[in-house]
């Protein structure tokens, strides 16, 4: 089974008049997109199993989008292709290098002359199928392939949320998200994204209702919002069934009430624990389930990158019992890295010893056992150390870094703020030469003041 990148796409037989869009294999887009196979379909036109060809030599392969109406302006097709120019703009921001592995990448976008003036967007190909497909599939989700799962979805969404202004999905399903041959995950339909307001939210409802959360029902999004749909999805994958299925909406309730019907609903009869449907799921993984699903957003995490910590301080075996997954827990916790790499990256860099220092806190920083509030504290050394390697691309990485985690609620440095933080990713970038990025930082760090 393949899923298209992007929003819409359907079965061909579903959408009318698809004939001449399939008679587009074989042509060429631009000189350079060989279109080979025609993938699915939706409103906004066809999706093609493509080749990119770069000084006549073919270089990838790629997912083609192509508009369905022809003779368009760059206006027109901007706003037929706005959900995936909006994970375009992220993306072009975007310094989590981990959570960039789990958004489908967009290469390339433009007007075919050669194609009667349609639209064209060029996007990863990611050959698999949807969560909703692997569900259906598997019936029940083993934990340890969910707690994957959901572990790089929370990854996607903490890099969208450390954005500045945070982007919000805010249709987070399993029809919408990928799982590719790697069984990794990506999101994809960007539609209903949105930029959240100094206001500290999004306005309006949006999303699939039986995913939405009690405050997105009420017309304001939150980053948190994200998560209890995450929680939605993780509940359906480990127990084959939806935690709210035995909710039913009144076939009369007028539409404006629908919010608050819900709501109310779901607080008079709230769902059972996983591990009461499947036995597999441990109570620690219940517990990280049952937060996400918290009706008020301030009982939930308070950001993906603690549903992330939480996940990974889960026992390794799913089927651990509670008494060995305490003992295991409570054993990483008393051998955590980070201090003792902590104090010797700062004897190495005193002596002059540069690149040792940056060797011990990229390994610290790559252990999920690492302290939340230490990581930003490990950031900024590390940002130093690879300064003085003059190796200014990674340092301004790691300066970017420490910021997001500090917007992300991480107490800073001491002696560093915000904006400061902000400020040295600006120097960093424009020694390396990246000056977008450079005036990107620049901007943030103005802002504060």
């Amino acid at each position: 089974m393949e899923r298209a990148t992007g929003p819409g796409a359907v079965p061909a037989a579903a959408v009318p008049g698809e004939s001449d869009l399939r008679e587009l294999v074989g042509r060429v887009v631009d000189g350079r997109y060989v279109l080979r196979e025609w993938i699915g379909g939706g409103g906004f036109g066809g999706v093609f199993r493509s080749e990119q060809y770069v000084l006549g030599r073919a270089v990838r392969p790629v997912a083609c989008k192509v508009s369905r109406r022809a003779d368009l302006t760059e206006a027109t097709a901007a706003d037929l292709f706005a959900d995936v120019l909006v994970l375009a703009d992220a993306m072009g921001t975007m310094t989590d290098l981990e959570a960039r592995r789990h958004l489908v990448h967009v290469y390339d976008a433009g007007l075919a002359p050669g194609l009667g003036g349609r639209a064209y967007l060029v996007m990863e190909y990611v050959q698999g199928a949807t969560l909703a497909g692997e569900f259906a599939r598997l019936g029940r989700v083993p934990p340890r392939l969910m707690v994957k799962w959901a572990r790089q979805i929370a990854v996607a969404l903490r890099g969208l949320h450390c954005l500045v202004p945070p982007l919000l999905h805010r249709d987070l399903k399993p029809d919408n998200v990928l799982v590719g041959q790697d069984r990794a995950v990506r999101l994809i339909d960007f539609g209903l994204a949105a930029r959240m307001l100094a206001t500290g939210q999004v306005q309006g409802a949006a999303g699939t209702t039986r995913y939405m959360a009690p405050e997105t029902a009420r017309g304001a999004s939150l980053p948190a919002s994200d998560l209890y749909s995450l929680g939605l999805l993780m509940y359906e994958g480990l127990t084959g069934q939806e935690p709210y299925g035995h909710v039913v909406v009144p076939l009369d309730l007028p539409e404006r009430e629908l919010a608050e019907w819900l709501v109310e609903a779901k607080r008079k009869a709230p769902p059972v624990r996983p591990s009461s449907i499947e036995a597999s799921v441990t109570p620690e993984l219940d517990a990280v389930v049952m937060r996400c699903l918290e009706l008020r957003p301030e009982r939930r995490f308070r950001g993906a990158d603690e549903v992330i910590a939480a996940l990974d301080a889960l026992p390794e075996e799913a089927s651990a019992g509670p008494v060995r997954a305490r003992g295991r827990a409570e054993a990483t916790r008393a051998t955590a890295p980070g201090p003792d790499e902590l104090t010797r990256a700062r004897r190495h860099l005193a002596a002059g010893e540069a690149r040792a220092a940056v060797g011990l806190l990229t390994e610290a920083l790559a252990k999920s056992t690492v302290p939340r509030e230490l990581r930003p504290v490990l950031m900024v050394e590390l940002a130093k150390a690879q300064g003085a390697l003059a190796d200014h691309g990674a340092a301004a990485l790691a300066w970017a870094a420490a910021y997001e985690c500090v917007c992300a609620g991480v107490r800073p440095p001491d002696g560093m703020s915000r904006e400061r933080l902000a400020e040295r990713a600006a120097t960093a970038f424009r020694a390396a030469g990246n000056r977008f990025q450079a005036d990107h930082f620049a901007r943030l760090a103005w802002g504060g003041r």
